[in-house]
């Protein structure tokens, strides 16, 4: 079986969705302007290495408690839909639709949380969505990025009985954090690639996508 596997932010949209996430929920008064400036805080120590992916995420997630269940799935189903999907590139559109007509599994690999992504997969019919885990209290644990994304994706493989042809596969990524899942595959495409990722990587195929 051939993969088409995508990261998320950076590559199928521009920027963070994590941020976006969070200033959509202090326009709502769901989050503190003190608790948000917290989350910068943190932000800055996990770019400092002082603080791990898992932790600072959780930091960020925290408002979510005092929501109920109903008020978490709405919050996340519209910034999916209202928010993010809108922001797809549409060279990124058009290549995961082409890789659905040649038939290969698609597969969202994503660092970002599964409370809000479960919906944009849901709407890109993924046939996977790999992503950082988040359980009912808000904390997060294993923070989908780097080495990560490759043992989720053999994990998610294994657990459904599927030989993958990864010679014939693909992989999209944007950073440095990706190459691990770029080099998995035997067609890796950096999208929009930060400075970083095509040093390390300089032969690898390029593309650049933007929004009209």
């Amino acid at each position: 079986m051939e993969l088409a596997c995508f990261d998320f932010d950076g590559t199928m949209i521009r920027g963070d969705s994590i941020a976006a996430y969070l200033k959509g929920a202090l326009q709502k008064k769901l989050i503190s302007p003190a608790e948000y400036a917290a989350v910068g805080w943190h932000t800055a120590r996990y770019f400092l290495g002082l603080e791990s992916g898992n932790r600072v995420k959780t930091r960020a997630l925290q408002f979510t408690r005092k929501l109920t269940e109903a008020q978490r799935r709405e919050l996340d189903r519209d910034f999916a839909l209202n928010t993010l999907l809108p922001r797809l590139y549409p060279g990124a559109r058009a290549r995961w639709e082409q890789h659905r007509r040649e038939g290969k599994k698609l597969l969202l690999v994503s660092a970002s949380t599964e409370n809000y992504m479960r919906f944009v997969a849901d709407a890109l019919q993924a046939d996977a969505l790999l992503c950082t885990r988040m359980l009912p209290d808000g904390t997060v644990t294993d923070n989908c990025k780097g080495e990560e994304k490759v043992r989720r994706i053999r994990e998610w493989l294994g657990a459904q009985d599927i030989r993958a042809d990864f010679a014939a596969s693909f992989a999209y990524g944007d950073s440095a954090s990706d190459l691990p899942m770029l080099r998995l595959t035997g067609h890796p495409v950096q999208v929009n690639p930060r400075k970083k990722l095509r040093k390390a990587a300089p032969d690898m195929e390029a593309v650049h996508w933007e929004n009209p």
